[in-house]
């Protein structure tokens, strides 16, 4: 066969690639010259724990610390951006889906990364004992949002732990042990 052929070919499959990772460049958001103002630290030394039963049952989220108060310091209508940085040490039942849930004056933290609910996935199907206690594993967490200073210059953050049971065994459960948080402020 000709050069001519398999360059034609060759190029279309490179065409075909470029489209297929496309979408997953443009997914980027890139925040840049800010200040950061402030940071808070917060520790819990208790548990929370989520669980259900059921068929594909997906477990209430429970509060992994008290709902911490976060102060924007820029002028009302401006913005600020929080870094929220968790690390929890978690128990997550064989074969679920263990996820946080992070929640920004009641709402999903914008860029993220959660969906539209404010979850962030940590695990998916881990195999494991049916005794969790004995697989706790440290599973961080990173999630920025920004807060418009409308009413208040305080704004609330909640931090949950949640799971689904993703292979339809009849139950999940996620335990989040001792828990730190950073949320640093930054501002423009």
């Amino acid at each position: 066969m000709r050069l001519s052929f398999w360059f034609a070919r060759i190029t279309a499959l490179a065409m075909a690639s470029a489209a297929w990772f496309t979408p997953a460049m443009n997914a980027q958001t890139v925040i840049s010259n800010e200040s950061l103002v402030s940071s808070t630290f917060v520790v819990n030394r208790k548990s929370s724990m989520a669980s259900c039963t059921g068929y594909h049952c997906t477990a209430k989220p429970a509060p992994m610390f008290k709902p911490i108060h976060v102060t924007c310091p820029a002028a009302m209508a401006k913005t600020c951006t929080l870094h929220i940085a968790l690390d929890s040490k978690t128990e997550i039942s064989p074969y679920a889906k263990g996820r946080y849930q992070f929640l920004l004056d009641g709402a999903a933290p914008m860029p993220g990364p959660t969906d539209e609910h404010g979850f962030y996935l940590f695990t998916l199907y881990v195999a494991g004992e049916y005794y969790p206690e004995e697989e706790r594993q440290s599973y961080p967490a990173t999630v920025v949002g920004k807060v418009t200073n409308s009413q208040s210059k305080d704004h609330k953050l909640e931090v949950s732990v949640a799971c689904t049971d993703a292979a339809g065994l009849g139950l999940c459960a996620a335990t989040a042990h001792w828990s730190t948080m950073r949320i640093d402020v930054f501002e423009p």
